[in-house]
């Protein structure tokens, strides 16, 4: 840890400490990670109410959020909740609308503990709001990364939960709509529009997977036979369920006004 990340670590102590209550407080229980792939158009999220969940990105916006058991949410962007932003993919300072519109949207769910980068701490505060920081520790392993001090898997929202998974000792988990995880890998988001050709790629989370892997039994759902587990053993949705899968569009599990709102932000959904 160098110099500069020594002395953020030194000020927020207090702050990145009050994670420690939540070290093997599920211990040994089974868990769902909800990621926001384009899956989750094909499923009806009332099959996933038996477990505890935590969630990432915009599956608050789903019509049928209330029905799953999310305890807990992961966001890791820097600066995400403040009015003016860096922009991931044009690098640019610009207003930031979304973080704004996010944030009102996760303060209606008060029940949800909420987990973002450390940098957000004066853009987002509240009882069920916490911090969390890699301190420019790189990932070396979840044995490693801690809640409570470096947590060093915040370059992804899966990585990110399977961090938070770990640490809280849950020993069983499925992956639902986290579709870079199954091959061939389906492409987009559940709140974009439209279908998009799958691609044929490595899973981009391989060197998290193969650990995680060391602490708990990881599967992925896999919309239909079509599809199977690349690094993770797979079950399909129907197996799991005993449904069949059922396309619906964006405009059909989003609200107009929240869809309206994304457009707004110029991410053409």
């Amino acid at each position: 840890m160098n110099l500069k990340n020594s002395a953020l670590f030194s000020l927020s102590k207090r702050i990145i400490e009050r994670n420690s209550k939540f070290e093997n407080i599920h211990k040994g229980e089974s868990c769902y990670l909800f990621g926001n792939g384009a899956s989750i158009k094909y499923f009806n999220l009332k099959h996933f109410d038996d477990k505890p969940a935590i969630a990432c990105g915009a599956l608050f916006l789903h019509q049928d959020f209330k029905h799953v058991n999310v305890k807990y949410y992961f966001e890791g962007h820097p600066f995400y909740y403040y009015p003016y932003w860096i922009n991931p993919y044009s690098k640019k300072i610009q207003k930031n609308p979304m973080g704004s519109f996010f944030k009102k949207q996760k303060f209606c769910h008060d029940d949800v503990l909420l987990f973002c980068n450390l940098s957000n701490y004066f853009g987002i505060r509240g009882d069920n709001i916490f911090y969390a920081h890699h301190f420019g520790k790189a990932f070396k392993g979840f044995a490693n990364c801690k809640l409570d001090g470096s947590f060093s898997t915040m370059s992804s929202s899966l990585s990110g939960m399977l961090g938070l998974a770990i640490f809280m000792g849950f020993e069983d988990i499925t992956l639902v709509g986290c579709d870079y995880s199954f091959y061939p890998q389906l492409q987009g988001h559940f709140y974009e529009h439209g279908r998009f050709p799958d691609t044929f790629n490595e899973d981009p989370y391989q060197e998290f997977l193969l650990d995680a892997r060391q602490y708990a039994d990881i599967r992925v759902i896999t919309p239909n036979e079509n599809y199977r587990g690349s690094l993770l053993p797979h079950i399909n949705y129907k197996g799991l369920t005993g449904d069949e899968p059922v396309y619906k569009e964006n405009n059909e599990i989003l609200s107009d006004s929240d869809l309206l709102n994304l457009d707004r932000f110029k991410m053409l959904y």
